[in-house]
């Protein structure tokens, strides 16, 4: 693992130096600023996995990002008013569909599931096994049209996914939806350990930059990124940034974790 980290640091940096060799223009983009491991402000501005392949997608086109670092929600307001040109984590739901520009290829699929306490009875399989319990999620975040759209779950919506998972360890939820990275960069963090487990697949999502089709430059960024996008999963660059990223999140550690 030691020898995968190192290469990971080596690959980061060599990653890096492409980015700043040489550009021929710059365009702002808006990272959303918590939802870490894909995308999370810090000190030095933002990281995550979303954020290293919108970084080499456009790098890929000779284009610098300026990275405009908010709250999720604010970031696809401002680019529905036509005053952002890109947002990112976004899930391409029906609800959002006719009021964006969309690339061609997801930037990630992710998958989320379901955690419960461990004495929770059985697995969900399909909606109706949440009858008369209450799932939680995450304010502002799409988890597809068949939990999106489903009028009749329960739903309680709290401002994190680390408030999530304190109200299920308190007993206050029955149900919450993680997504795979979020938990396995979270559990350790907040020394989940075995107090909860996953019970079923909540939904296999494909996430997005969304651009403006009110801004002048929405379209153009659009298609520069879309390919952007597929130069890097040709030439192995968006491969190797996610073996990186996948290997920093399994030699996660409490202490580790703590200092991000």
């Amino acid at each position: 693992m030691k020898q995968i980290l190192k290469s990971g640091v080596v690959l980061a940096a060599l990653i890096a130096w492409g980015s700043s060799a040489c550009f021929a223009e710059t365009v702002h983009i808006i990272a959303e600023d918590d939802w870490y491991p894909y995308s999370a402000k810090f000190a030095e501005g933002p990281r995550g996995i979303a954020v290293d392949l919108v970084r080499e997608a456009y790098a890929a086109e000779g284009v610098h990002v300026q990275f405009d670092v908010m709250n999720y929600d604010l970031g696809m307001e401002q680019v529905r008013r036509g005053e952002g040109i890109g947002c990112f984590d976004v899930s391409r739901t029906k609800e959002l569909e006719n009021s964006y520009y969309w690339h061609e290829e997801p930037l990630l699929s992710v998958r989320g599931d379901f955690y419960a306490a461990p004495d929770f009875k059985g697995q969900i399989t399909r909606n109706a096994d949440l009858a008369g319990k209450k799932l939680g999620l995450t304010q502002g975040y799409e988890y597809g049209d068949v939990i999106d759209q489903d009028k009749s779950l329960r739903k309680e919506y709290s401002k994190t996914d680390t408030i999530l998972i304190r109200k299920l360890l308190a007993g206050r939820l029955d149900v919450i939806v993680l997504y795979e990275r979020v938990a396995a960069y979270l559990f350790p963090k907040l020394r989940v350990g075995s107090k909860l487990r996953a019970v079923g697949i909540a939904a296999s999502t494909d996430i997005y930059v969304c651009f403006s089709k009110k801004h002048r430059d929405g379209k153009k960024y659009c298609d520069v990124f879309s390919r952007g996008l597929r130069k890097i999963r040709q030439n192995g660059t968006y491969e190797k940034i996610m073996l990186v990223w996948d290997a920093r999140l399994k030699a996660t550690t409490p202490e580790s974790s703590m200092a991000e």
